[in-house]
């Protein structure tokens, strides 16, 4: 957060007005979800070509078609708009601080990357009565980091950094005591 210095000459107390802190972590954590909405939503993609829609037929969300991924290190693309949705913003009760977060399950695997899966059993071995079948290779999938919310709260620290600093100056206030 950002430095902050007090001089004090007397004896005295400094009260802070809660409310206004509150207020203004509620319109950065607002910000900051709508600009990564609008980032998911305004990506046209530029990885892999998927043939056979997206989303989930199993939850209401599918798009049948086909579609364009996001390429590693561009923000998400918008197949169904589920994660778009998923952005929730919280403010701390204390009033000090606010999270932005993604409800569905694939978001961090998005923002941080993932690897694994890809082998469904020993690699090498085959079972009995498999002598003839062809032998197929397996590889472990990689999936780059997406970022989008980090990036944003990157794009926003200077911004949210001078709200604080008007939110202090205003909210502080100095009663003189014996």
């Amino acid at each position: 957060m950002s430095a902050l210095k007090l001089r004090i000459t007397s004896w005295g107390e400094v009260a802070l007005d809660k409310k206004g802190l509150r207020a203004l972590m509620r319109g950065a954590a607002n910000d900051v979800k709508s600009k990564t909405a609008r980032l998911i939503a305004k990506e046209a993609g530029g990885g892999r070509i998927y043939y056979g829609g997206g989303g989930s037929a199993y939850r209401g969300a599918y798009r049948p078609g086909r579609y364009t991924a996001s390429a590693p290190g561009a923000p998400p693309v918008k197949v169904t708009g589920s994660l778009r949705n998923s952005l929730k913003s919280y403010v701390y009760q204390d009033g000090d601080g606010f999270a932005v977060r993604e409800r569905q399950f694939y978001a961090l695997f998005l923002e941080a990357g993932a690897q694994g899966g890809g082998n469904p059993g020993s690699r090498g071995q085959r079972a009995r009565g498999q002598r003839h079948r062809a032998r197929r290779t397996y590889t472990a999938r990689v999936l780059a980091p997406r970022p989008h919310l980090d990036r944003v709260m990157e794009q926003e620290h200077a911004r949210i950094d001078a709200r604080v600093k008007q939110a202090f100056a205003q909210g502080l206030t100095w009663r003189q005591t014996r």
